[in-house]
C-alpha cells in the first residue's frame, strides 16, 4: 500500500466521522422537537474494484469507510398502532367533551331552571287550593304556570344550540362549516393536502429523513381528527384511505371530503360527511366510516345530545298532557269548573286547556287561561250530590288545585311510571353517568397511547446520553483517522528528505 493511499484512508475516516458527528450534533439540537425521531449513521466498507487472493491484493482493494446512509429511526408497525389508538383516544374524549356539555346544561336546568319552576308551580297550586277566590294566587299560579313553559323553551333552546355549535343547524351551510364538525372536516382536507405535498417531495427524495419525519407528523394529526387507512409505500409516501374511498394516493389528495347536515324522519339533524372524488366529482357518504378521531367523536357524542333533546321533548308532552288532564276533568260525574268572579259562582263548562303545544320548543301557556286567571279550574264537583244550581255557589272548592299539586309526586306511564321531576332527574343523572362513563375509558385509552408514545420515544427518540455516548466514538475515529493522517504526512516528508 502507498503512502497516498494510506492518506487517502485517512481521510475517508476523517470525512466519515465529521459526518457523524454532525448528525449527533443534528440529534441533539432537536431533542425537544415535536415528532422529531432519532437519525442514525451508517458505516460502510470501501474497497477498490482490484481484488484478488494475494495478499498484496487484498491490501490493495482497501480504499477506506464511508457514510453508507443516515436512516431515521423508525417502527413502522408501532406508529401505525399508535395513530389506531390515538383516535380512538380523541374520539372518546370528544365524545366525553359532548356529553358533558349535555350534563352541564341539563344539571344547570334542573337545579336552578326547570326543577324551581317546577316546584314554584306545584306549591302555586298548593296555596291556590287553600284559597281558590283569592285573585293573587290564581295570578301567581298562570305566572308560575308561565314560568315552567318558558323554561322548557329555554332549555330546549339551549341544547339546539349546543347542537347546532356542534353539527350545524341543519338549515344553512353556513352553519354547518363553522360547527364543530365542519370546523375539523375542513382542518383533515388541509391536512391531507400537506401530506400530498410533503409526498411529493419524498417522491423526489425518498430517503430525506427531515421529510420522514414531517409525514409522520401529519399523520399523526389526521389520526388526531378520524381514524383512516395509512399505507406506507416503498418510496416513503403515504396513501390514506377512509371506509372504501381513497383521499391521498402518491403525490395527489384525490378525494376531498364535504360535510353537511341531514334531518331524519324524527326531526332530528345528523351530520353527513362525503369524500367527493376530485376526478369524477361523483360523491360517497363515508360518515359512517367516523369511528375514531374528533370528528368520529362528535357522532358518537350526538347520542348523547339527541336523547336530551328526545327525552325533554318526551317530558314536556307528557306535562302538558297530565296538566290539561286536570284542567279539564271530566268522568261524566265528577267534573273540573273554573270561576265566574263576576257572578261568584262555578260555570258548568269544559274549561279551556292550561298548556298547549307537545314539545319542549312550542310548550306555552293557554293564552285564555293567561288573561284572565279565573279560567283556571281550581274547583273539581261530583254532579251526582245535587243540581248545579246548588252546586255552582261552591266557589270555596280548590280540591281540582290539590291535583295540580299531587301531580308533582303522581307516576306517569308516558315517562316510563316515573314523575315529571324524577324523569328530569334522571335526565341529568344519565347524562352525568355518560359523561363519566366515556371520560374514565378516554382517561384508560389515554394510557394506552403515553404508553405506546414511551416505547416510540425509547426507540426512535433522542437519548441524551446514547448520543454524548456516539459522540465520544465519533470523537475518537475522528481523532485516530487523523493521527494516521497525521502520521503519514510524517512518513512522507521523512521519504522526501531521504531524497535530498
Amino acid at each position: 500500500m502507498t503512502i497516498n493511499k494510506a492518506m487517502n484512508i485517512a481521510l475517508t475516516g476523517l470525512n466519515a466521522h465529521q459526518a457523524a458527528l454532525n448528525v449527533v450534533s443534528h440529534n441533539i439540537a432537536n431533542i425537544n422537537t415535536e415528532g422529531y425521531r432519532r437519525q442514525q449513521v451508517h458505516f460502510a466498507e470501501m474497497r477498490t474494484p482490484l481484488y484478488d487472493n494475494s495478499v498484496s491484493g487484498q491490501i490493495a482493494s482497501l480504499a477506506g469507510v464511508r457514510i453508507d446512509g443516515i436512516k431515521t429511526a423508525s417502527n413502522d408497525y408501532l406508529n401505525d398502532y399508535l395513530r389506531k389508538q390515538n383516535a380512538i383516544y380523541e374520539g372518546l374524549q370528544t365524545g366525553a367533551d359532548i356529553a358533558a356539555g349535555v350534563a352541564g346544561l341539563l344539571d344547570e336546568l334542573q337545579d336552578s331552571a326547570l326543577g324551581d319552576s317546577l316546584n314554584a308551580f306545584y306549591e302555586a297550586a298548593n296555596s291556590l287550593n287553600q284559597n281558590p277566590t283569592d285573585y293573587s294566587l290564581r295570578v301567581n299560579f298562570v305566572a308560575k304556570a308561565k314560568a315552567v313553559a318558558n323554561k322548557f323553551n329555554a332549555l330546549d333552546t339551549s341544547l339546539k344550540n349546543y347542537a347546532t355549535s356542534v353539527i350545524g343547524d341543519g338549515v344553512s351551510d353556513k352553519s354547518a362549516q363553522a360547527s364543530q364538525v365542519g370546523t375539523d372536516v375542513s382542518k383533515l382536507n388541509a391536512k391531507l393536502q400537506n401530506l400530498a405535498d410533503i409526498n411529493l417531495q419524498l417522491s423526489r427524495t425518498p430517503d430525506d429523513t427531515n421529510l420522514q419525519s414531517q409525514r409522520d407528523q401529519v399523520l399523526s394529526e389526521i389520526s388526531s381528527l378520524a381514524d383512516v387507512d395509512v399505507k406506507i409505500t416503498e418510496t416513503g409516501t403515504a396513501n390514506v384511505s377512509i371506509g372504501n374511498a381513497e383521499l391521498v394516493s402518491g403525490v395527489k389528495v384525490v378525494g376531498k371530503l364535504e360535510y353537511s347536515t341531514v334531518t331524519d324522519a324524527n326531526g332530528n339533524i345528523k351530520p353527513r360527511i362525503q369524500a367527493v372524488d376530485v376526478e369524477t366529482k361523483k360523491p360517497k357518504d363515508v360518515t359512517s366510516s367516523f369511528t375514531g378521531g374528533s370528528i368520529g367523536g362528535v357522532i358518537s357524542g350526538l347520542k348523547t345530545l339527541t336523547t336530551a333533546q328526545n327525552e325533554l321533548d318526551q317530558l314536556a308532552k307528557a306535562f302538558i298532557k297530565q296538566m290539561n288532564d286536570i284542567q279539564q276533568y271530566d268522568d261524566s260525574v265528577t267534573k273540573a269548573r273554573y270561576y265566574n268572579r263576576q257572578d261568584d259562582e262555578l260555570v258548568d263548562e269544559t274549561p279551556p286547556p292550561l298548556f298547549e303545544g307537545t314539545s319542549a320548543g312550542d310548550i306555552k301557556i293557554n293564552d285564555e287561561v293567561y288573561n284572565n286567571p279565573d279560567k283556571v279550574a281550581a274547583a273539581r264537583i261530583d254532579t251526582s250530590k245535587g243540581d248545579w244550581e246548588k252546586l255552582k255557589k261552591a266557589v270555596g272548592n280548590g280540591d281540582n288545585a290539590l291535583f295540580f299539586y299531587n301531580a308533582k309526586s303522581q307516576k306517569l306511564g308516558d315517562l316510563g311510571g316515573l314523575s315529571t321531576q324524577d324523569f328530569l332527574i334522571s335526565m341529568g343523572t344519565k347524562a352525568a353517568l355518560e359523561a363519566e362513563d366515556l371520560q374514565n375509558r378516554a382517561d384508560a385509552q389515554g394510557s394506552i397511547v403515553d404508553s405506546i408514545n414511551n416505547q416510540i420515544l425509547s426507540e426512535t427518540g433522542v437519548n441524551l446520553d446514547e448520543e454524548l455516548s456516539n459522540m465520544i466514538i465519533y470523537q475518537q475515529g475522528y481523532n485516530a483517522s487523523a493521527r494516521m493522517f497525521s502520521t503519514c504526512v510524517e512518513v512522507f516528508d521523512t521519504l522526501v528528505n531521504l531524497g535530498k
